[in-house]
């Protein structure tokens, strides 16, 4: 079993022998930006474009306002909802559509970018078709494993229960907000366990071609057997995208360097800290797992 320091090392060796890792992130970003451009077409032909135009210009007014006036925009939040009003049907379902559009492409993708690093990390190299390969294999499983996992983070909406209790039964505001307080704390507790816990559970539906359920049950057993490792870990993909966002408001000092930031910070995204991550989440679940192997001769490479 490889110290957490080797998977580091060795998966960033991996990484930087395969840049081809990046490309179910671009496949991901660009796609669903497509996915929501033939969505909005789609709602002009229904609404029309006209109608679209003058949504789009309310809401950029309410930005506006928002930005530089200390008047929260209530009138012009009126304006919008009553141009929406009468197509709120169409809306919801085009919101629907959006969602799990866009979660079957990251599923599916992410399931291709999952096997890409556990192939790069058994023999040293892989390829883009395995893009295709886990993803019909695995963006199902993938797909309804995070439906169950979304409603487990909601059952943690009963931590606010007590406090909305209190609220209906006591004049006190001093119990209503201790309640409350306690509530909330209960429920970030269990919304950061819950994150760290579950955190392996795509790498074990991928890496062993399990279910939505065996998947999650895995995940959160790889997490019990190894919870120091899975910690740090999670801890430094947060660190990660911290950095990342303490650099970005270096650069929001005036619009132009904002601009640039936002094309170089979702490149250095895209291309460098998800496809590591992914490796490294990858090499610690192998490294520490019995792998269900499906080509021959699985080793994991060392440098």
């Amino acid at each position: 079993m490889e110290r957490l320091s080797d998977v580091l090392k060795n998966g960033a060796e991996t990484w930087k022998q395969n840049p081809v890792l990046c490309i179910p992130f671009l496949l991901i970003f660009f796609l669903q930006i497509l996915f929501l451009a033939f969505l909005l077409i789609g709602l002009a032909a229904v609404i029309g474009t006209d109608t679209v135009g003058g949504i789009q210009s309310q809401v950029s007014e309410i930005a506006r306002v928002a930005q530089y006036s200390d008047t929260p925009p209530g009138e012009e939040m009126s304006e919008l909802l009553r141009m929406i009003a009468p197509f709120t049907g169409i809306f919801i379902a085009a919101s629907i559509i959006l969602v799990i559009g866009c979660a079957l492409i990251q599923a599916f993708f992410s399931a291709g970018a999952i096997g890409m690093a556990r192939t790069a990390t058994m023999t040293g190299t892989t390829r883009t078709g395995e893009i295709l390969r886990y993803g019909m294999q695995s963006a199902l499983n993938l797909f309804f494993a995070g439906i169950v996992i979304m409603l487990l983070f909601l059952v943690g909406i009963v931590f606010l229960l007590p406090g909305t209790f209190m609220i209906m039964v006591t004049d006190s505001i001093l119990v209503q907000a201790v309640t409350m307080f306690i509530g909330f704390i209960f429920l970030l507790l269990y919304i950061v366990v819950l994150s760290i816990g579950l955190a392996p559970v795509k790498y074990a539906i991928v890496i062993n071609h399990a279910g939505p359920i065996e998947g999650i049950t895995s995940g959160w057993s790889f997490f019990s057997d190894h919870k120091m490792d899975v910690f740090l870990m999670w801890l430094l993909m947060i660190g990660m995208s911290m950095v990342l966002g303490v650099a970005g408001q270096i650069f929001y000092i005036n619009p132009v360097s904002a601009m640039i930031w936002q094309f170089v910070g979702t490149l250095i995204n895209l291309v460098i800290v998800m496809p590591l991550i992914t490796v490294w989440w990858t090499r610690l679940y192998i490294s520490r797992t019995v792998v269900a192997g499906d080509t021959p001769a699985f080793v994991v490479t060392s440098y």
